[in-house]
């Protein structure tokens, strides 16, 4: 909803823009790529980790995406320790409840045709909002060729609009 054609928005105003919009909950969803044609497949869901990446594939994912500021050439932000410290309580119930938000979209996007690669924590930019819960899901590989017949499909195409939008109602349900 940050957008209503395909061009760049440099990645802190995308979660300003749903800080704006006063949001209840952040998602952003993507498709993912690997090195190697064919190499990579299922879906998994992202929320933010202070320290880094679960694991160096994570990390090198987060790189990858975070990078896209700098190729839409948007300068690269201080960031502030005194606005870290003073958002370290608020940012640790967000976090919290970006878990519980990671969790549900996951049990509904792996009950469809895909594998799920679990929840998954790394230092997205889209992610470091402490207003509200902010995921970020990566419905399928792109350049694997089943899952990308997948994607150009229609039918897929409302499936994979449904399942994460059943995920936050099942959200909320559980978050109370």
């Amino acid at each position: 909803l940050t957008r209503s054609g395909d061009w760049f928005i440099p990645l802190r105003d995308r979660y300003r823009i749903a800080e704006k919009a006063r949001a209840d909950v952040f998602i952003s969803i993507h498709c993912n790529s690997s090195r190697r044609r064919g190499s990579g497949s299922g879906s998994e869901v992202y929320f933010l980790s202070p320290r880094g990446a679960s694991d160096q594939a994570d990390a090198d994912l987060a790189d990858l995406e975070n990078a896209s500021d700098m190729v839409g050439g948007v300068p690269q932000h201080a960031e502030d320790d005194l606005v870290n410290i003073l958002y370290d309580v608020k940012r640790s119930s967000a976090l919290q409840k970006s878990q519980l938000l990671a969790e549900s979209l996951l049990d509904e996007i792996s009950s469809g045709r895909l594998e799920s690669r679990g929840v998954k924590q790394a230092g997205f930019v889209v992610l470091k909002s402490v207003e509200f819960p902010s995921v970020l899901v990566e419905t399928a590989f792109i350049n694997n060729p089943r899952e990308s017949k997948l994607l150009g499909s229609p039918e897929y195409q409302r499936t994979m609009a449904k399942q994460p939008a059943d995920g936050v109602k099942n959200y909320f349900q559980r978050a109370g």
